[in-house]
């Protein structure tokens, strides 16, 4: 270990929400993985938002173990016993809200009263690295006013709950973007410093929070190696509200400007699809593949991939994966949201913005199996782009210069 390697040695706990099935996760693994490779003494902690979800009943666990399986034998656990939420408190200041759309408020309510470990409870920290405001509760508890705390954004979280309550029932008055967005800063404000994984997210916070300190960090994300190029025409998509958009906008407005439409939809978006859009899900049943047990699984069966992204905030962890295969990628401008760089200059990527010119790519140069042609000079390749800007060797190198100034 180099003598100039601050971290070596160093207590780190990285708190993050208990989910697997979306890009926050993958984020998080890169995380574990590079503080370990620094030679730092590692706590990664899971928080679920589940009630009665403590460390000691595992029946609430089995989900997020069974799917966790990078980390699930490191991981501490923590989550809100029964008690509080019989409270008063419970629901008038976190159900109430929540009924009326305010996650914000119920998220951070239930992380502040989550159980940990005893040993977690105990052990003293040198750094804590924390993934979303609403996980701020357990990093302060964690860090008792003097250890230095590190928080991931993870994009502005408001924008995604009111996509949220655009689907689902709330009472009235419902809750207001403004309203979510005070919730949120809140929790910012007590963070040492503003980790952001993309330029647009930086540059957002900066001007609702010009006093604190913003760091850009590019997240590591794995490369996904193939085999052998597959058969079919992959897309991977999570269950929530922008991806369900985008399935919504290729089945309805892509799928019938195509000559013989086949994709194959990998992930828990059936589930969404087949409960808020019915018709359109039993229409295109057979595209829907469902939630794999590892991502890669449904890349080795790819010859090349589509990122129909109609919406959506912050840096797409799919699409940097979907790079880093290095197979022919047809997507949207949207999907390379929050990338610093003249994506459609990336060889093997067909930037398709209408429905009409979409449909055009897959016939042309995916359903007719020929080769993608962007007709355009292109100095850079995918692959290459991905290991100089999300490897997770640069991931680590980054990391470890951001994370040196808090020793």
């Amino acid at each position: 270990m180099q003598s100039d390697n601050l971290l070596n040695k160093k207590n780190i706990a990285i708190i993050f929400p208990a989910w697997t099935n979306c890009g926050t996760y993958r984020v998080v693994v890169g995380q574990i993985a590079a503080y370990a490779e620094m030679g730092a003494n590692i706590y990664p902690i899971a928080l679920s938002m589940t009630p009665n979800a403590t460390p000691e009943n595992k029946s609430k666990w089995r989900g997020f173990l069974a799917s966790a399986h990078e980390i699930r034998d490191i991981c501490h656990l923590g989550g809100p016993p029964l008690a509080p939420l019989l409270s008063y408190d419970y629901l008038w200041n976190a159900l109430w809200p929540y009924f009326h759309g305010n996650h914000a408020k119920i998220r951070t309510w239930l992380i502040e009263h989550a159980r940990l470990s005893q040993e977690i409870e105990a052990q003293k920290f040198d750094l804590i690295h924390c993934n979303h405001f609403f996980s701020m509760p357990v990093a302060k508890r964690l860090a008792k006013e003097k250890i230095p705390i590190l928080l991931e954004t993870h994009d502005i979280q408001a924008r995604q709950f009111e996509i949220m309550n655009k689907l689902n029932w709330c009472l009235k008055p419902k809750v207001t973007y403004e309203q979510l967005l005070v919730e949120e800063l809140a929790q910012l404000k007590q963070a040492s410093a503003l980790i952001h994984l993309n330029a647009e997210e930086k540059s957002l916070f900066e001007s609702l929070l010009p006093n604190k300190k913003h760091i850009l960090l590019y997240p590591s994300v794995n490369k996904i190696t193939l085999s052998s190029p597959g058969d079919e025409i992959v897309m991977i998509a999570a269950n929530n509200p922008p991806n369900l958009e985008s399935i919504c906008w290729l089945l309805d407005k892509v799928a019938p400007k195509t000559k013989n439409f086949s994709v194959s939809i990998y992930g828990d978006a059936d589930k969404g699809m087949q409960k808020f859009f019915p018709e359109l899900f039993n229409k295109f049943k057979s595209s829907f593949k469902g939630e794999i047990r590892r991502l890669e699984e449904a890349y080795q069966n790819a010859k090349a991939i589509i990122l129909p992204a109609i919406s959506g905030h912050g840096l797409s962890i799919k699409t940097v994966e979907a790079l880093s295969t290095g197979l022919p990628l047809i997507a949207t401008s949207i999907a390379f949201r929050g990338m610093d760089f003249p994506t459609q200059n990336l060889q093997g990527v067909f930037i398709a913005d209408t429905a009409e010119n979409f449909a055009k790519a897959l016939d042309k140069n995916i359903l007719a199996n020929t080769s993608l042609d962007n007709k355009i000079t292109k100095p850079q390749g995918t692959v290459e782009f991905y290991d100089k800007t999300f490897s997770p060797a640069q991931y680590k190198e980054n990391l470890k210069k951001i994370a040196s100034e808090f020793m």
